[in-house]
């Protein structure tokens, strides 16, 4: 069984009280790191509001009791300004939560002020955190690993810039390495900014509230809880197809398999640290110079003699160590009703002609982005509604979820309907590991009732045009597909 997202959320909060273990915690201020829209532009980890998103000294979410406050006087002289942010740092280093950053704003009006930021030429303008530990005379301080601006007047990332603003449409955000401190008696934390200019104002001290999951989420259960490992769920009423690729004749379970697909079955493949899930699994190469990984497909009217309106489709997905796309995103597998006619590679979807659901992932973030080793899916929508000709993204990035480490199977599990004729009300639903990661309940594909759910399209492909730069592997396993939730594999 693989371990789950909110499993691994908590071993790492709870192994050490350092800043932000878990890299999607981690504030970014790098040229793909956190904007006014997003905490990690660079793995498309979006704000859940713009400007940013906190807690406040009561917990609450976007509240204004701030941990601590200062007043900035008028002026353009260089000063140090102090908060007292004890409460808050304690919290930090006891694992009552992690160790997310700091969060300046405002709390009686917008009236600008600049601090020097962790980029400043002169090393003691630099943000600091001085900590004082009992019995300890000398406190230790701790210097910024990160600090940027957001502002929502510019897309570009600011964190390259010298200062920090906040007032007058800005926020300012900064985080600390509180590594060392866990179970430390701390007597007083003390945050101290170098203001370079400002009108007067009070900045209040928030607590980052990172957009991903830190504790146990909500999770979708369905029919494979009644067979353990998948055992006999292929005879289960609701299931249309199950396959765990055990087979050498699997390619029959599909109405096709294209020829120039680069798949095999296979159970080890150590130079790339596979680890079996269930047996066998299917595993799938991009090469490189190449963008076709795997083609194939289940047809729903070949295979059962009719097309559903609705359907549940679940299939393990293990990103191997070597899947990094640095060119380009690409296509996953997902929902289709192109008909051969419209809906995927630049013909428009029409909704009396045809549309694609295919799942995605997204261009890695830069090498310097903590969130390089994590790959960002989601749906890649042909929908009649679409405003780009080649397809909307759309990203699974409720709580975080959408973002996958490699060497890990995840239960992916997907579900759509097609819109009533007349209405703008199809529904698409993502899982990951059980935990919903993505809903949309908009989507207008069809206003003819020929247009329906056509195929199961098992698509991986790089692009866009762009071929991979190397060659890269995943591995799929434990496909069902029914027609009602199915859930992920029980031990």
């Amino acid at each position: 069984m693989p371990v789950r997202v909110v499993a691994a959320f908590l071993l790492l909060l709870l192994s050490s009280g350092t800043s932000a273990l878990d890299p999607r915690l981690q504030l970014y201020d790098g040229r793909d790191g956190a904007t006014c829209r997003y905490f990690n532009e660079g793995a498309v980890l979006a704000w859940r509001h713009a400007l940013g998103d906190w807690r406040d000294a009561n917990g609450q979410p976007q509240g204004d009791s701030p941990f601590a406050k200062a007043i900035v006087e008028g002026g353009s002289g260089t000063r140090t300004i102090e908060w007292d942010v004890t409460a808050l740092v304690r919290a930090w280093a006891d694992g009552t939560y992690p160790n997310s950053g700091f969060l300046l704003a405002p709390v009686d009006g917008g009236r600008p002020v600049a601090f020097a930021s962790r980029e400043a030429d002169a090393h003691e303008l630099r943000p600091r955190l001085a900590i004082k530990l009992a019995g300890i005379e000398e406190p230790s301080i701790r210097m910024a690993v990160a600090d940027t601006t957001l502002d929502c007047s510019t897309r570009r990332a600011l964190g390259g810039e010298s200062e920090l603003r906040v007032g007058a449409g800005a926020r300012a955000v900064i985080q600390f390495d509180l590594s060392g401190i866990r179970g430390q008696d701390i007597t007083q934390a003390t945050l101290q900014m170098t203001v370079l200019r400002s009108a007067a104002a009070t900045v209040g001290i928030f607590r980052i509230d990172p957009p991903a999951v830190v504790g146990a989420a909500p999770t979708h259960t369905g029919i494979a809880a009644a067979y353990p490992r998948d055992v006999g769920i292929a005879r289960d009423p609701a299931v249309i197809m199950a396959t765990g690729f055990e087979s050498p004749s699997w390619r029959a379970d599909w109405s096709f398999v294209n020829a120039t697909s680069h798949a095999d079955r296979i159970d080890r493949d150590d130079k790339r640290r596979f680890e079996p899930f269930i047996g066998r699994a299917l595993r799938v190469e991009v090469p490189e110079g190449d963008n076709l990984g795997l083609d194939m497909g289940f047809d729903f009217k070949e295979k059962t003699g009719s097309e559903p309106e609705e359907i549940y489709f679940r299939y393990y997905l293990r990103f191997a160590e070597d899947w990094d796309p640095v060119v380009d995103g690409g296509k996953l597998p997902g929902l289709a009703g192109t008909y051969g006619k419209a809906g995927w590679g630049g013909r428009r979807a029409d909704a009396s002609v045809g549309w694609s659901m295919r799942g995605q992932f997204n261009r890695a973030p830069s090498a310097a982005n903590p969130l390089h080793g994590m790959i960002t899916i989601g749906t890649y929508a042909y929908h009649a509604a679409m405003e780009d000709d080649f397809g909307d993204h759309w990203y699974w990035m409720k709580d975080g979820l959408g973002l996958l480490e490699r060497n890990r199977w995840y239960c992916v599990e997907q579900y759509f309907r097609v819109n009533t004729l007349g209405s703008r009300d199809g529904i698409l639903r993502a899982w990951i590991d059980g935990a919903l990661a993505f809903q949309k309940e908009d989507i207008f594909v069809r206003d003819v009732p020929s247009i329906k759910i056509e195929q199961v399209w098992m698509n991986v492909y790089h692009g866009g045009t762009a071929p991979a730069a190397r060659s890269m592997h995943l591995y799929i396993d434990s496909v069902v597909i029914a027609r009602k939730p199915i859930g992920c594999v029980t031990p």
